[in-house]
C-alpha cells in the first residue's frame, strides 16, 4: 500500500494499529508497534501529547491483585499495560536519527518497567 495513496483512510489506519496494540495475541500487538513506529517516522501519522499520554496511563495500570498473599493476573489488564509499552517502544523507535519531543519522557517511563514480569518487559 503506498501510504501517500492512503491518506484519506489515515484516521482509519491509526484507529486499527491503536486498537492492535491491544490485542490478546502477543505477535499481533508487537507487529502493531513496530508498524506505528513507521508510520511515526515515516511522518504518516504525529506523535502529539494525547498519545504520549494515553501509552503513559496505560503503561501504569495495575496487572495484579494480592489475594492471601499470593499475586493474582488480571490478564486483560496486563494487555493494556503492555499495549502501553509497546506505543511507547513506538515512539522511541521512531526517532532513530534524533532526539524528538517526546522520547526523553518515553525513555524514562520505559525504565520503570525493566523489571516487569515477564510477560511485559521491554
Amino acid at each position: 500500500c503506498n501510504l501517500f495513496n492512503a491518506r484519506l483512510y489515515k484516521k482509519q489506519l491509526r484507529e486499527l494499529v491503536f486498537k492492535c496494540l491491544f490485542d490478546e495475541q502477543f505477535e499481533v500487538r508487537s507487529v502493531a508497534s513496530i508498524t506505528l513506529s513507521g508510520f511515526y517516522q515515516c511522518g504518516y501519522i504525529q506523535v502529539n501529547k494525547e498519545d504520549f499520554e494515553y501509552f503513559s496511563q496505560m503503561s501504569k495500570i495495575k496487572y495484579f491483585i494480592k489475594k492471601d498473599g499470593k499475586k493474582i493476573i488480571i490478564t486483560d489488564k496486563i494487555i493494556k499495560r503492555h499495549g502501553g509499552i509497546l506505543g511507547l517502544c513506538a515512539i522511541v523507535l521512531s526517532s532513530p536519527y534524533d532526539i524528538s519531543n517526546y522520547v526523553p519522557a518515553a525513555l524514562i517511563l520505559l525504565c520503570e518497567h525493566l523489571h516487569d514480569s515477564d510477560l511485559i518487559q521491554v
